[in-house]
């Protein structure tokens, strides 16, 4: 994986425009393995969530663990002529063992709220992390990328104009991520709000769509219902 992907010709000259890809995140994968001498899953686990008292319920989960009872399905595949259990939908993820830089995260709507919780805390301030320091957090989540016309930070994505998942009513520096099995999580830190969308739009088939229309209509009614429009 890491040969075919140093060997991918570049799209555009680098600073120039801004596309999605997953490729610098495998990338970023690869690089703190190897400067941290440990596995992902591993660094994660004793970096991350392990200082935030999680792990139980938001993890890596490399390949063939599945245990069947335990895991919402996801997709029927027919690449790997399966409905998918237990195990990371996404294909690169697959490839690479389960653990990989931009996809492989399990995790219950406890563990996601709460690390997604912690990161608002640090962010404003409140709340100190052995690893993860507010200025460091604000870097990641405040930055910029400084291309022309992108809305990403650094990792991120950031609302954009008349069209957001976020809705209508997150403020301008709200931060956000989505997942392509219908996950999602949206930070405002105007509001001093996060809030977390776990849905499973891929089963059976990653062909439906409609997780567009319901993502920015789910946090409209959760800011009015809260009164906070």
């Amino acid at each position: 994986m890491l040969r075919l992907i140093m060997a991918e010709p570049l799209e555009y000259s680098p600073g120039s425009t801004c596309l999605y890809s997953d490729l610098g995140f495998i990338l970023l994968g690869f690089l703190i393995e190897k400067v941290a001498g440990v596995g992902l899953d591993h660094y994660f686990k004793r970096k991350v969530a392990a200082p935030l008292r999680l792990g139980r319920g938001l993890f890596y989960n490399r390949l063939p663990a599945c245990r069947r009872g335990s895991y919402a399905a996801t997709e029927d595949c027919p690449w790997r002529g399966r409905v998918m259990r237990g195990q990371v939908s996404d294909e690169n993820c697959w490839v690479l063992g389960g653990v990989a830089g931009h996809a492989g995260l399990f995790g219950r709507l406890d563990e996601v709220s709460s690390l997604v919780a912690a990161l608002l805390e640090i962010w404003q301030g409140r709340m100190t992390h052995p690893f993860l320091s507010t200025q460091g957090v604000k870097t990641f989540l405040e930055a910029q990328s400084g291309v022309p016309g992108s809305t990403w930070g650094l990792g991120f994505d950031r609302p954009t104009p008349g069209g957001s998942s976020s809705g209508r009513y997150l403020s301008a520096r709200s931060v956000g991520h989505l997942g392509f099995t219908g996950t999602s999580f949206w930070i405002d830190p105007d509001r001093d709000l996060a809030i977390v969308l776990l849905s499973n739009r891929v089963h059976p088939s990653r062909d439906n769509e409609l997780i567009k229309e319901f993502r920015p209509y789910f946090h409209d009614r959760v800011i009015e219902l809260l009164g906070l429009v």
